[in-house]
Parts: structure tokens; C-alpha cells; sequence
């Protein structure tokens, strides 16, 4: 008489346990990669921020030097940093107070708003300067 017996091979992985283990693994990676790309977005958003503060120091001095001219300036930084451009807004002192500044004071005292931009990354500053009395 035939005796039947379990001849199966209980050494491997069943296609539902390959299945499952390829899906964790997928989300694992999924999530390395969103980390990688955030990590390498915040790297370039502090470069450009740390850029962007000392360039507009200079952006203001150039500002400073053609205040009288014009209430809006515009320039770039040249080959040292391509792609960062500069725009100065140059205004009056909106209003004045006259217990706190005079109003011939007050009439040469200047408000510069300049913006640094590179691509879609913009840097805002604002500051005042006194043109003095000539």
C-alpha cells in the first residue's frame, strides 16, 4: 500500500512573505528619500540665507552711495555669486513725531527696503539712514 506523505519544502519563503517584507521595504526607502530631499532643500535654503545676509550689506552700501538719485535701485553681484540680484527701495520717514524727532531731521532721514533674491528665494531687509546736514 501507497503511504502518502507531506513531501513539501518548509525551507523557504511563502509569495505572501516576500510580498509583505518588498512592501515594508519600499516604505522604508520612500521615507529615506523624502528625508534625503528635505535635508538637501534645508542645506540650500540656509546657504542661501547666510548668502543672502552679507550680500545685503554690500547691496546697501551701493544703495547708500546713489541715495539721492532714485527710490528704486537695482543691481545683480556679478560672477562672484550669479543668479542673486538686489533691489533697493528708498523712501522718506513716512511721519514724524515731533516730541521724539524734528522735522528738519525728520526731512533727510531715509528708509532703505532692500530685497535679495535668487530663484524663488527671496531676503528681505530694512534700514534707515541720515543723509546728515549738506
Amino acid at each position: 500500500m501507497l503511504k502518502m506523505t507531506d513531501t513539501r519544502d518548509t525551507g523557504g519563503f511563502t509569495l505572501l512573505e516576500i510580498m509583505v517584507s518588498l512592501t515594508l521595504i519600499s516604505i522604508v526607502f520612500v521615507s529615506l528619500f523624502k528625508l534625503q530631499s528635505s535635508t538637501i532643500h534645508l542645506a540650500e535654503y540656509g546657504k542661501f540665507q547666510s548668502s543672502a545676509t552679507l550680500l545685503a550689506r554690500q547691496a546697501i552700501t551701493m544703495a547708500e552711495r546713489d541715495i539721492k538719485q532714485g527710490s528704486t535701485l537695482s543691481g545683480n553681484f556679478g560672477e562672484a555669486f550669479p543668479g542673486y540680484e538686489w533691489q533697493a527701495r528708498i523712501s522718506d520717514y513716512p511721519s514724524f513725531d515731533s516730541t521724539i524727532i524734528p522735522e528738519k531731521t525728520a526731512e533727510r532721514l531715509k528708509r532703505i527696503d532692500i530685497e535679495i533674491t535668487y530663484g524663488d528665494n527671496i531676503f528681505t531687509a530694512t534700514t534707515w539712514r541720515y543723509l546728515g546736514s549738506g
